[in-house]
């Protein structure tokens, strides 16, 4: 049994998860007596920008007894087929043509969107369901297709990130009408409780909004443990953009003595979604060529199981987030994590026990982190701090549950004063 998250059982838990409070999981929604419904659940993430996370929790709902499909783009040339029920109706001519010819191909995979997730709530949507957005890429023309949605059922968003790429977006039209497409759902779901916050300031409605935990992303639990001769080695991996701070871990390396350096191996692995010759120029002129490591492109499972396997600990020197991928794929490898005291580094590492805490772009704190590692070659003493998907798809049932009786109780009222 995994700990359960620390904040799972909190007050603000049973005044902002249960506020209302939310409907049984029993409830029956098609007002026969004695009968259990099964809910009918579309998850959409266009672009699959999350598909871990996706497979987990469909799996979680579809356990629990809800008949659950992802719908997103189709897989590209290096990458597994989604392990779960799944429909490809978004960017299915523009994704590859749009990586290659560049702004020309990112404006054909913004009208195929707009086309996409009009028909998707026009036809692929069946009557009554829930309709659960992961992100919403294109939010103009995504207010549309939730409006659409809302015609045939209700419509739930999780937000993963309250500020939107958190600040790093393709196109400045990804941000525009945002949080008016937030306010178009019936819930709202968030994994921290400073995202709740963040979005109560910018004037949703903190009613409709629900705080379920991130869950944690396995596959990797056969990895052995860490090695504990030679240098230590620190991973920064996952998709490199400007809000993960590369540019930060690299002062605070710099600021290390020779003889420290020598102490440390930090490998950055993953696709470069920015232009990173500013950062390898940086690391030419501050010396840093034997300390830090490029592994760059696409990370396939077998390729993260190896670099997972050569990690003594994991660093993550962000910017800006509220729930990060990566940090629930590793959780679980007993490894030591430096990381911004941010969204949910803040809410489940256990600052000196699970890893080091350091406040976003303090180079001198990030440095002194660093030097911790070159000195006492920490492990963890303490679990990452996180929530089972039993209790995770318990949580968003209930919430599917809630947006579904309210959605009802609309509808009728308006058949009624038709």
């Amino acid at each position: 049994m995994r700990e359960r998250n620390k904040y799972w059982n909190s007050p603000e838990k049973e005044a902002v998860l249960l506020y209302g409070p939310l409907p049984s999981l029993a409830a029956n929604t098609s007002g026969t007596k004695g009968k259990i419904d099964p809910l009918c659940v579309r998850v959409v993430d266009p672009s699959l920008f999350t598909v871990p996370y996706c497979e987990a929790l469909v799996g979680a709902l579809e356990e629990a007894g809800a008949e659950v499909k992802l719908v997103g783009r189709p897989p590209r040339k290096g990458e597994t087929r989604p392990r779960i029920p799944f429909e490809p109706r978004f960017y299915r001519r523009s994704d590859t043509l749009s990586r290659r010819i560049g702004k020309p191909g990112m404006a054909l995979k913004a009208l195929e969107h707009c086309l996409d997730a009009t028909s998707f709530a026009l036809s692929a949507l069946p009557k009554g369901a829930i309709a659960h957005f992961q992100w919403l890429p294109f939010p103009l023309a995504d207010s549309v297709a939730l409006r659409l949605c809302r015609r045939r059922g209700p419509v739930v968003v999780t937000v993963h990130d309250t500020k939107p790429f958190n600040g790093t977006p393709t196109s400045k039209l990804q941000l525009h009408g945002f949080t008016a497409a937030l306010g178009l759902a019936d819930r709202l779901i968030v994994h921290t409780w400073t995202g709740l916050e963040h979005l109560v300031a910018s004037g949703l409605d903190r009613a409709r909004i629900r705080c379920i935990p991130h869950g944690p992303l396995g596959g990797f639990e056969d990895v052995p443990p860490p090695p504990e001769t030679g240098p230590m080695t620190l991973v920064a991996f996952g998709k490199i953009r400007h809000y993960k701070g590369i540019d930060v871990l690299i002062e605070a390396l710099a600021a290390l003595s020779r003889e420290e350096r020598k102490a440390l191996k930090v490998i950055v692995a993953g696709e470069p979604m920015m232009d990173i010759a500013p950062l390898q120029a940086r690391v030419a002129a501050t010396g840093l060529g034997g300390t830090i490591e490029w592994r760059l492109g696409h990370l396939g499972e077998e390729t993260m199981r190896d670099l997972f396997t050569e990690a003594g600990g994991f660093v993550f020197p962000y910017r800006e987030i509220e729930a990060s991928g990566v940090l629930f794929l590793v959780q679980g490898l007993g490894r030591w994590m430096i990381a911004s005291r941010l969204g949910a580094f803040a809410e489940t590492i256990s600052d000196g026990e699970s890893g080091r805490l350091v406040a976003a772009e303090d180079v001198p704190a990030l440095t002194e982190a660093l030097r911790e590692c070159v000195r006492f070659r920490p492990r963890p003493s303490g679990a990452v701090s996180v929530q089972g998907w039993d209790d995770i798809a318990e949580a968003t049932l209930a919430t599917y549950r809630e947006a579904l009786l309210q959605w009802q109780a609309t509808h009728r009222g308006k058949a009624a004063s038709a």
